[in-house]
This record gives C-alpha cells, sequence and structure tokens, in this order.
C-alpha cells in the first residue's frame, strides 16, 4: 500500500470513529428505493430519515478512489448512524426519490477530507 492509500485509509477511518463516538452506531446501505438498516435489517424510506452530514473522502493516490460518507438520523426512531458507498457506485439502482434526497445534500453539504 503506498502512502496516499494509507493516508487515505486513516483519514476514512479517523471520520468513521469520530461518527460512532457522536452516537452514529448503526450500519446503514442504499438499497433501491430505501435504506436498510443493518443491525435490525429493517428498510426506511427516504421521508423517514435526514442527512445530517456528508463526506467526500478521496484519495490522492493514481486510483482516485472516492468515498461518500453520510451521517444519518430516523425522524421517528432514537437511531443514527453511517452509510457509506464509493462514488462511481451509489446511484445503480436507486430510485429517483432517494437519488434526489442524497443528491440536494450532496450539493448543499458537502464536506471534503484529503
Amino acid at each position: 500500500m503506498n502512502d496516499n492509500m494509507h493516508h487515505y485509509d486513516e483519514q476514512l477511518i479517523n471520520l468513521i470513529i469520530d461518527l460512532q463516538d457522536r452516537g452514529f452506531n448503526h450500519d446503514f446501505v442504499i438499497e433501491k428505493e430505501y435504506i436498510r438498516c443493518l443491525q435490525y435489517n429493517e428498510l426506511i424510506s427516504p421521508d423517514d430519515f435526514d442527512i445530517l452530514e456528508t463526506y467526500h473522502c478521496k484519495s490522492s493516490g493514481k486510483n482516485n478512489d472516492c468515498s461518500l460518507v453520510y451521517a444519518i438520523r430516523l425522524i421517528n426512531h432514537d437511531m443514527k448512524g453511517i452509510l457509506m458507498s464509493d462514488y462511481g457506485v451509489y446511484i445503480k439502482g436507486m430510485s429517483l426519490s432517494l437519488w434526489s434526497k442524497f443528491n440536494n445534500v450532496i450539493r448543499l453539504n458537502l464536506s471534503v477530507i484529503k
């Protein structure tokens, strides 16, 4: 692993640790028109969660790897968690409603970690 990739991994790990320290303890994945909480195997519609923070972690290496990290809070539950996705993969199979929610947040509230 080269130094740039190591730095990228370290930044991503530090970001996740910081979010977990602040109570973002659940894991979410994108599943077509929903997100799924992995701990409870529960599907959550776009209307039932807020995206509180968004991070774009970019490698400075030759692979130009990049991840999107979202800090998510469920509206009607006391539950917060993290959704991570590779930049090029995150929209595949996503519904228009879910894509719109993520896209609006990316445009308005993007923090870049280098």
